[in-house]
């Protein structure tokens, strides 16, 4: 797995897998803000179909964007020994990616229990 088409496959699978973080977390920014607005302007009614949604879409993207950053996570674990010598294989290697797991996953928990509570509670 070294020739040159293996290495452009593996960088248009790492590509894929960025990408696919960023879409997630566009996704969710916007469901949240759009929910927030719902919140905001919906009224009493609309409560329960926007939990559902609250949920799910901050489940999803919590999960989604995890997943992505593994993906991205496995194919750098796959280079091979000449592509993990370049300047870039070493910073992939430096980066901590349970950290943006962590921090994804603490801001789409938190910001749909926070809206939960504005539901619910306050």
């Amino acid at each position: 797995m070294n020739t040159s088409a293996d290495r452009a496959t593996r960088a248009a699978w790492q590509q894929f897998s960025l990408y696919t973080v960023i879409i997630m977390v566009f996704l969710g920014l916007f469901t949240n803000l759009s929910t927030i607005a719902l919140i905001a302007f919906g009224g009493d009614s609309i409560h329960l179909p926007l939990t559902v949604i609250i949920i799910l879409v901050n489940l999803l993207v919590a999960a989604g964007t995890a997943d992505g950053i593994s993906d991205w996570d496995a194919v750098r674990e796959d280079y091979d020994e000449e592509e993990k010598t370049t300047r870039l294989a070493q910073r992939f290697a430096q980066t901590s990616t349970t950290f943006f797991k962590a921090l994804l996953i603490l801001i789409f928990a938190g910001t749909g229990l926070a809206q939960l509570y504005v539901i619910y509670l306050a």
